[in-house]
């Protein structure tokens, strides 16, 4: 009778282990899923891991986030409040159960479960930020202030907090407060667009109109690009070797003005297609608005390596040398062998022919004339000069002129990435 015992109990613990790795298989099917943002099929995954290991804290969890992203509100809480259960002292349940109740705006009871996980850990600042945010919305600003407040002891330049207390400044009508904090979480992330926002109207209020309308026009941007960047960031998550698709990401961080995060993303299109074109122009182009001229004109030269008819490169490529030859002029006063001057032609017969080049690939862009005829003016070519402006058709300063076409040029596109 033992000896049927002893098989028994192998058997049921071959069954136990044999359930364990189907769970984990499961389990870490839906992880995958969930990584790619395909949350059905993480739903489906992390419930055949619960159903063969039925107390499994994390797959409940992330069965609740998944069900979260998804709107199902109260399917996440349900698998939140089991996972509560399997382990009573973790906090984060607690907190994404806080995230839940202020998606719905039940505040009474985001604020319960927001102090909840604060009593568990009270070391994590999500959960004080969260707080924060549910008390603004009551109105409480002196309890918000302090929610946020603690939330910055943990992380001094944590930017959800600082714009919540900006925002509790600018209620309180501390506006040069408020104004300084929004502008802290500018300079720690560039293109915050909450920030922005809430930084347009505290500027307004206090009467400065004409900076608050170029900072609200910047946040439009910011607001049109949120969605982009998302779904940017999405297709290079899912598609990891497309250069297409990280050249298209680099667009969107610089038209947010982040110009460096812009250039990392060109670099790593260049690593994956070392003869994408339009990628060696966007990173030119971001090199040229931080004032990097040897690197720009290097990635300019190596566009046109790839695509000799890149008539943008061409045109960005002349004002670049023309850019170099006017930081070269106070220099001239005090070269008494020449070398400078011969340096300087040197630059304006490279503009010349860049110049020259672009026009002739794009003869209806004006900016390229006027490229074009700001280079014969300083070579002496007055006829030539006059013809090329002809070229023009609206009249506007030499000077704002080259200024619009450093910026006119949009960063070149790879094709559109599309998830079929």
């Amino acid at each position: 009778m033992q000896h049927y015992l002893a098989i028994l109990l192998i058997f049921g613990a071959m069954g136990n282990l044999a359930a364990a790795n189907r769970a984990d298989v499961h389990y870490r099917t839906a992880l995958a899923y969930h990584a790619l943002e395909k949350f059905d099929r993480a739903v489906a995954e992390y419930q055949k891991a619960i159903a063969y290991e039925p107390n499994s804290f994390t797959a409940h969890l992330h069965l609740g986030v998944a069900y979260s992203e998804l709107k199902q509100y109260q399917a996440a809480l349900s698998a939140y409040h089991r996972a509560a259960q399997l382990s009573p002292a973790n906090a984060q349940p607690h907190y994404n159960i806080g995230l839940v109740y202020l998606k719905e705006g039940k505040l009474p009871m985001a604020k319960e479960a927001f102090e909840k996980a604060i009593s568990l850990a009270p070391d994590v600042e999500d959960a004080y930020n969260g707080l924060g945010e549910v008390l603004l919305k009551q109105g409480l600003l002196e309890e918000a202030a302090r929610a946020y407040t603690a939330a910055m002891k943990l992380h001094p330049n944590g930017t959800v907090a600082l714009v919540g207390l900006g925002q509790v400044y600018a209620k309180q009508g501390h506006l040069p407060l408020a104004i300084e904090t929004f502008e802290k979480v500018i300079a720690i992330q560039a293109d915050n667009t909450a920030a922005h926002y809430h930084l347009a109207r505290a500027l307004l209020k206090s009467g400065k109109r004409e900076k608050a309308a170029a900072v609200m026009e910047f946040f439009k941007v910011l607001r049109q690009t949120d969605a982009l960047l998302e779904q940017a960031q999405k297709w290079v998550k899912t598609h990891p070797e497309d250069a297409k698709g990280y050249n298209n990401l680099g667009i969107v961080y610089l038209a947010r003005r982040r110009v460096d995060t812009a250039i990392e993303n060109y670099q790593r299109a260049i690593a994956l297609a070392p003869t994408l074109a339009t990628a060696h122009y966007n990173l030119a182009h971001a090199y040229h608005k931080q004032e990097k001229l040897q690197l720009a004109i290097a990635a300019y030269q190596r566009a046109i390596s790839a695509d000799a008819n890149l008539a943008i490169a061409h045109n960005n490529l002349a004002v670049c040398y023309l850019d170099k030859h006017g930081a070269g002029q106070a220099q001239l006063d005090t070269d008494k062998h020449g070398e400078g001057q011969a340096l300087a032609l040197r630059l304006l017969d490279k503009a010349r022919a860049h110049a020259e080049t672009a026009v002739r690939l794009a003869p209806n862009e004006q900016n390229y004339w006027d490229t074009l005829a700001h280079v014969y003016a300083l070579l002496g070519l007055d006829k030539n000069a006059q013809h090329a402006r002809q070229k023009t058709e609206v009249s506007v300063p030499t000077a704002l002129k080259r200024a619009q076409s450093r910026e006119h040029p949009s960063p070149q596109l790879g094709n559109p990435p599309s998830d079929k």
